[in-house]
């Protein structure tokens, strides 16, 4: 018997006085897929489908990035996911956050705990953390704000970028796929400092989240991301890690499978 297509809606939103564009796919309990820096909702491309045969599946570009539209003035992405919601008609989550998306899935949290089922962490940053800088992560911060700027150095900088350990990927099409998203990135808008977060800040706040929460993180990611992965295992009170080897900062796209079986393993065995 042929496997019945989902319905996939893909649109905008006007939200918060800016434009979200967003793609929805399945039914059921609500699952938003929230990407990282750099990239943009094609991050989940591995995921999209496969989660949206078991949820409601919403995967968005955050904004300033992908085709939603570019800030102009200080905005909160959190205040941006839940006008999203709102605007759906949403009111109870699962969320899973990459890098940025993590930090935004945990303000989002804290903020709005009703709002929040469960929380999925992958590689994530926290807001308010301050770590001592390492090597690769100098170099990951000199790459990024290189790829800020569309100058001449722009397409060197992209494969510098890379070439960091933190963002390997193990074959060429999935190192192409990232590379096409680096350079379809455009983040002019990064040097306003336009970005608001939660305050007082997370990182002072973790004890107050309850939900469950499942932290991953690649063994060859960089050191203050792989810290705060245990700053948030120790803070949060119900949240359970597993690493993932021989990759980055990036599982979900350089080990889908992998990873794929871990989140929904996580999501759909709720004890």
């Amino acid at each position: 018997m042929k496997e019945m297509k989902l319905m996939r809606t893909h649109c905008f939103a006007e939200v918060n006085g800016t434009r979200i564009y967003y793609e929805m796919i399945g039914e059921g309990d609500v699952l938003v897929l929230i990407h990282s820096g750099y990239t943009d909702l094609r991050l989940w491309d591995d995921q999209f489908e496969l989660f949206g045969k078991h949820f409601k599946v919403i995967r968005y570009d955050i904004r300033g990035f992908g085709r939603s539209n570019k800030p102009s003035k200080p905005f909160s992405q959190f205040e941006d996911l839940k006008e999203l919601l709102n605007h759906l008609g949403i009111d109870k989550v699962h969320l899973v956050g990459v890098s940025m998306g993590g930090s935004i899935a945990i303000d989002f949290t804290l903020q709005y705990p009703d709002s929040v089922e469960c929380l999925v962490l992958s590689g994530s940053s926290l807001n308010g953390y301050l770590y001592a800088n390492d090597e690769a992560s100098s170099q990951r911060n000199l790459a990024g704000m290189s790829i800020v700027k569309r100058d001449e150095n722009f397409n060197q900088s992209v494969e510098f970028m890379l070439d960091n350990p933190m963002w390997r990927q193990s074959n060429l099409k999935t190192r192409q796929r990232l590379k096409n998203m680096f350079m379809d990135t455009s983040l002019e808008w990064v040097l306003d400092d336009l970005v608001q977060i939660a305050k007082p800040h997370a990182s002072e706040r973790l004890f107050e989240i309850r939900k469950r929460t499942l932290l991953i993180v690649g063994t060859e990611d960089s050191l203050p991301i792989i810290e705060i992965a245990s700053v948030l295992e120790s803070g949060i009170t119900s949240a359970k890690k597993v690493t993932v080897n021989g990759t980055g900062h990036l599982p979900n796209l350089d080990k889908p499978e992998e990873f794929n079986k871990i989140v929904l393993d996580f999501l759909l065995n709720k004890k």
